[in-house]
């Protein structure tokens, strides 16, 4: 078959939409983080104290690994980098009056794995002086890696909704058990454009908002691999009389896992995401499970593509049995609070005022231009005396760290995940 006539998978499409280098999401650096921004990520909602965290939970890692000489934190994903740099004042805080800390600090290595240019300048900007002390590797684990390990032998890798972002193949059950995959096709005044064409189309401005995309169903072979993943991961698929929701499948994790286990010869990996496990995914209807632009907001993918970010609820069933496959050793899973777990951090009343303060300064430098988000946020304030529907700062504060501990209802989990 003629490559050129066969529609872009849905899979492609939502690749291209967050990564293509020339209208990708990610790829431009048009994301705006932080409050008010496009989301808000808890490294950045709980900074400093969640950046203490990870800190407290390497030096953890770095301990049990048998306090090596090198050891490395390795961040895939690192979205502007306030966690990097979180991470990195909270272990020279800790060094200068503890000389365990201090060994720590001489072996440890910030290493951030990151796909996207635009974000690698945004994360240099927000570490300022830091920047030196950190080594950036532009590697697609979801696709291909150098088997060889990093130069550290050890490290804690870390993952803040970075599973999410990795583009999910939609399939939708037969009755007749022959699940069908999801192209898409696209045009442009009338003329079927391929993949190359769409994205010369979507990166110009005048032409983006006339194309059209239309949903269609191809064999389940059409898509390589993908009748195996789901042979592996949901059999009751190819049962004959099966009526179930369309089913965001992601056999990248697969390889991600596999290529992330290559990068050190021992250590532990955390994940954090929103997500469920297997019995979600199978009851919950698919627009809870595939966002477009922000949560709650009902955009459908095909509303502002490039332009909104997309992400999908993660299947932690296939997390866990993908790890185990890969080599991993799956240690825990649960709530996002696991993460402060036997750390000593805790999110208290002092914790709040400190979070309170890191962000009413962050605010301030950013009206002052100092701030690598300033051109944003500054637009983004108001002075307003009335008062907001969100109440004061501290209450905002407050929040987000009851949903972080799970006072609040909350969508976040965590895997951890041991090798070597």
């Amino acid at each position: 078959m003629d490559r050129e006539r066969v529609p872009i998978s849905f899979q492609e499409f939502i690749e291209d939409a967050l990564f293509h280098p020339a209208w990708g999401y990610y790829a431009t650096g048009n994301v705006r983080f932080g409050l008010g921004g496009d989301y808000d990520t808890y490294p950045l909602a709980l900074s400093p104290v969640f950046g203490q965290m990870v800190a407290a939970r390497a030096h953890d890692v770095w301990r049990r690994t048998g306090a090596p000489v090198r050891f490395e934190i390795c961040e895939i994903g690192a979205g502007n980098g306030q966690l990097a740099l979180d991470v990195l004042a909270a272990v020279a805080a800790r060094s200068g009056h503890n000389r365990h800390w201090d060994h720590f600090q001489r072996a440890l290595g910030y290493r951030i794995v990151e796909r996207s240019p635009a974000l690698i300048a945004r994360q240099r900007a927000t570490l300022g002086s830091l920047a030196r002390r950190v080594r950036w590797s532009r590697i697609d684990l979801g696709r291909s890696v150098a088997p060889r390990a990093l130069p550290a032998p050890a490290a804690l890798v870390f993952g803040n909704e970075v599973l999410d972002c990795f583009a999910p193949h939609r399939v939708v059950p037969s009755p007749d058990g022959r699940p069908r995959v999801t192209y898409v096709t696209a045009s442009l005044n009338g003329g079927a454009l391929d993949r190359a064409a769409l994205a010369r189309a979507m990166a110009d401005s005048a032409r983006r908002t006339r194309v059209h995309f239309r949903e269609v169903l191809l064999p389940i072979d059409a898509a390589s691999g993908l009748a195996s993943f789901l042979h592996r991961h949901y059999p009751e698929f190819f049962v004959a009389g099966a009526r179930r929701s369309p089913y965001f499948a992601c056999p990248q994790i697969g390889a991600f896992l596999r290529n992330a286990a290559r990068l050190y010869e021992r250590g532990e990996a955390i994940f954090i995401d929103y997500g469920d496990t297997r019995t979600f995914h199978l009851k919950t209807h698919e627009r809870r499970r595939l966002i477009a632009g922000k949560p709650r907001s009902g955009a459908s993918v095909y509303a502002n593509p490039g332009k909104d970010d997309v992400t999908v609820m993660v299947d932690f069933s296939v997390v866990c049995a993908e790890a185990e496959r890969a080599g991993w050793a799956v240690i825990e899973y649960g709530p996002q609070s696991l993460l402060a777990h036997g750390t000593g951090v805790r999110l208290n009343v002092a914790a709040v005022e400190t979070i309170t303060k890191a962000r009413a300064l962050g605010w301030l430098l950013a009206t002052l231009g100092r701030d690598p988000e300033h051109d944003w946020r500054r637009n983004a304030l108001t002075w307003s005396r009335r008062p907001t529907r969100g109440g004061s700062l501290a209450a905002s504060v407050r929040r987000d760290a009851d949903e972080f501990l799970g006072v609040r209802p909350t969508p976040f989990r965590l895997v951890r995940l041991r090798r070597g």
